[in-house]
């Protein structure tokens, strides 16, 4: 029996309809079919209810509620909104949060290619319109699903810039990947779900240890790579402009195993910062699948 391709959850005419508000409707009625419809899949989309419960639950350390989990979605809503707006140009802002992180986010100015990590969370598909601020072309790695419009728009707007290696095949993505890298193409992947990687660790988020693929830390040390995070948040209240943040750079250094020790302080230390990020903005967090698995024993390089 054939497996059916992998989709975006939703009706395939969803993103239509909520195009057509985004151009038809004033701000203000907008916002409001944006919260009825957030509603609407709170009540309809029973997994993705789950998923938002539990990671609510465990950022807040107590039950979400029913009221936050379809604000929750309506955020997401949001998100989708401001993706697909993105192809009309000057209509979305997205820029560094400040100088301190734009110092942070010093690589993605410079000539050396990268490997450069981001999460489901906020505006970060949106990323690839800084990066063409920055004149830097990426590679990224993505799943191809059905019911992405999105996803197609943001490629026909950042044009050359943005090169997608498609990791459906497996058989494919190594060579791939290997060309990608060996021709010194910059890449760009998320870093937050479990499945297509090759090697896991735990690591301290939201209250356990949790299993993350460390994949972008294998690479950068075959290839001697440095590893840049970075994630875009709203401003404020704004739906249409976005800030950048930067973690702290990483190098891979010394042997082997100092290199992957190194990878996985630094990692950790990403988590932390992503973590606080959410707290100052719980509702930005888009995954709507399980939180990574838990693991019962010490998080650390050695204890896999």
């Amino acid at each position: 029996m054939a497996v059916a391709p992998p989709r975006n959850p939703g009706p395939s005419w969803g993103y239509r309809a909520i195009h057509w508000w985004d151009k038809h409707l004033p701000g203000p009625l907008r916002d409001a079919v944006v919260s009825i419809g957030g509603a609407v899949a709170y009540s309809s989309m029973p997994g993705q209810r789950a998923a938002s419960h539990e990671y609510l639950t465990a950022l807040r350390q107590r039950p979400a509620t029913k009221r936050e989990g379809m604000r929750h979605f309506a955020e997401f809503t949001h998100s989708l909104l401001a993706k697909l707006r993105a192809n009309q140009p000057g209509t979305i802002k997205i820029d560094w949060r400040d100088d301190a992180n734009r110092e942070r986010g010093h690589l993605l100015y410079a000539d050396e290619p990268i490997m450069l990590g981001t999460f489901h969370v906020g505006a970060s598909d949106l990323m690839g319109f800084h990066i063409k601020q920055t004149g830097r072309r990426v590679t990224m790695i993505r799943q191809r699903v059905e019911n992405s419009e999105d996803i197609e728009r943001l490629l026909a707007q950042a044009g050359e810039m943005i090169e997608i290696i498609w990791v459906n095949d497996e058989s494919e993505i190594v060579f791939a990947l290997k060309d990608a890298l060996g021709a010194g193409k910059s890449i760009a992947m998320q870093c937050d779900r479990v499945e297509h990687a090759s090697k896991l660790e735990a690591f301290q988020f939201l209250g356990k240890p949790r299993l993350f693929p460390v994949t972008i830390y294998r690479l950068a040390a075959i290839y001697q790579r440095p590893v840049q995070f970075c994630i875009a948040l709203p401003h404020g209240d704004s739906r249409d402009r976005f800030d950048v943040y930067a973690s702290e750079a990483f190098r891979p250094s010394g042997n082997r195993q100092a290199a992957q020790t190194a990878a996985h302080e630094h990692f950790q230390g990403v988590l932390n910062w992503l973590e606080s990020l959410l707290k100052a903005h719980p509702y930005q967090w888009f995954n709507f699948l399980p939180l990574n698995p838990a693991q019962a024993q010490d998080p650390s390089p050695d204890g896999r």
